[in-house]
């Protein structure tokens, strides 16, 4: 098995840089998985991402700036995880989005992402509806972001937690791909993550 994790972008003096966050590099370090870093841009995304050697792959989408607007950092993103999403549905990669991830998802399939407050560098509780994994029925979660999913009605989506005010936190689309809303690699330990990759895996 191979995970493929995109990058952030941010602007920086009078350019942009890419990064990962070093918590996704030592959990690889730690589990001893196989992965690569793509990056924002789709010209290269082609020439490493291509479909016959990805086919026993997980993708993860990363945290990072936001969905909304048209600044630079966003469009150029948006693009390239927008044509990594397409790519991975139609050939069943597995993917697991965090934060942005699942709200660039969710933005590309019609919901409504909002902006919400009180949600950045905070935690919070959520609800799951069903058992899932080892996950309790309700959890304490940290929360990095300033957009929230709106719950809607949509096929193919199973919403299995939401915050104190029904908004999305952790879905399943078409039963292979998680998206949530906080960060689990962000934890003092990596147990969580852990748990959503070895479930994934099991899905390729």
């Amino acid at each position: 098995m191979k995970v493929y994790i995109t990058s952030s972008i941010k602007k920086y003096f009078n350019t942009y840089i890419e990064f990962v966050d070093y918590y996704w590099i030592n959990f690889f370090k730690k589990y001893k998985i196989n992965y690569e870093i793509l990056p924002c841009d789709k010209d290269n995304i082609l020439k490493k991402f291509k479909t016959k050697k990805n086919l026993k792959s997980i993708l993860i989408l990363t945290g990072g700036s936001d969905v909304v607007g048209s600044k630079y950092d966003t469009r150029i993103r948006n693009l390239a995880e927008s044509f990594l999403i397409k790519k991975s549905l139609k050939n069943r990669i597995p993917i697991l989005g965090i934060c942005r991830g699942a709200q660039l998802f969710c933005k590309l399939k019609g919901f409504k992402i909002k902006k919400c407050k009180n949600n950045m560098r905070t935690t919070h509780k959520v609800f799951f509806k069903r058992k899932f994994l080892k996950y309790k029925q309700t959890e304490m979660v940290n929360s990095y972001h300033d957009y929230c999913i709106k719950l809607m009605n949509k096929k193919k989506f199973e919403f299995l937690a939401l915050d104190k005010k029904k908004r999305v936190e952790f879905f399943i689309f078409n039963k292979i791909n998680y998206f949530i809303m906080w960060h689990p690699e962000r934890n003092k330990n990596y147990n969580e993550l852990k748990m959503l990759i070895d479930s994934l895996s099991r899905k390729i």
